[in-house]
């Protein structure tokens, strides 16, 4: 085949149009997400909203922990595997050779 032959010519233009739809239609869908292709931030500026971002995400997680306090008799119910781990996201290492009632104890007495 040459390159200037009628399939060629043909199945470049074919190319060219099926390129065009899909610039048009990834164009449309990010202006539909709401996204700014002209908006431009300086380096400062991404770094303030980096912190700011990372201060909310920080305050958050600080929240959900204190009020995700579980009850004596809910952590009667769990395994000394699962209270140890349930104590390692209150940042409290319990001892697994304790009885399981020591290991509540000991995680009440140290999240006060």
């Amino acid at each position: 085949m040459d390159l200037l032959s009628p399939q060629v010519l043909a199945l470049g233009a074919v190319a060219c149009i099926v390129i065009t739809f899909v610039v048009k239609f990834m164009k449309k869908d990010s202006e539909d997400l709401g996204i700014n292709h002209n908006q431009t931030m300086s380096l400062v500026e991404i770094e303030d909203e980096m912190d700011r971002v990372e201060a909310e995400h920080h305050s958050a997680k600080v929240e959900v922990v204190k009020d995700d306090r579980k009850s004596a008799a809910t952590l009667m119910r769990m395994n000394k595997s699962q209270i140890e781990h349930y104590g390692r996201t209150l940042d409290i290492e319990l001892d697994r050779r304790m009885t399981k009632v020591n290991m509540i104890a000991d995680l009440e007495l140290r999240s006060e």
